[in-house]
């Protein structure tokens, strides 16, 4: 559901009596706020849900809850488990799902962390929270790549 709805609309533009031209004037038009029961669920809005604290809590929760399976340690496999999910306009994930996973253990134990997560901000559009779609991979026996500020 987009945010905008553009109409164009011929204007014809008359002087002295004449016909000069039709331009196309362009309007933007404010759709009403999402209803509450509405099932939409949103991929972009202006403001994105957000782990309590931002991206550096939500790493440290996922390093700290997160154990590397025995079956996986065993196997020498390392990886990232990829899961989809819904922030709800409460903040609560519902829908967790593997987009792609590693096996061994590994998709089971970051399904278990994503479930004990406590509840998001919610993803807002006009400050009207929504429920949007989030993406997010979970490393196993991988360090976290190090980011260099310039």
């Amino acid at each position: 559901m987009p945010l905008f709805r553009t109409l164009h609309l011929p204007t014809f533009i008359r002087l002295a009596g004449l016909s000069v031209g039709i331009f196309m004037t362009t309007f933007s038009l404010a759709q009403r706020p999402p209803k509450l029961d509405d099932p939409t669920v949103f991929t972009v809005v202006e403001k994105q849900p957000e782990f309590p604290g931002g991206m550096s809590a939500l790493s440290t929760f996922i390093k700290t809850n997160t154990t590397y399976p025995p079956d996986a340690q065993k196997a020498g496999i390392k990886g990232t488990v990829y899961l989809s999910f819904i922030v709800e306009r409460d903040g609560s994930r519902t829908a967790i799902t593997i987009l792609q996973g590693m096996g061994y253990g590994c998709d089971e134990e970051a399904m278990r962390v994503v479930r004990m997560m406590p509840n998001w901000l919610p993803g807002s559009q006009d400050g009207h929270p929504l429920r949007v779609k989030y993406n997010l991979p979970i490393r196993f026996g991988i360090p976290e790549p190090v980011r260099k500020i310039k």
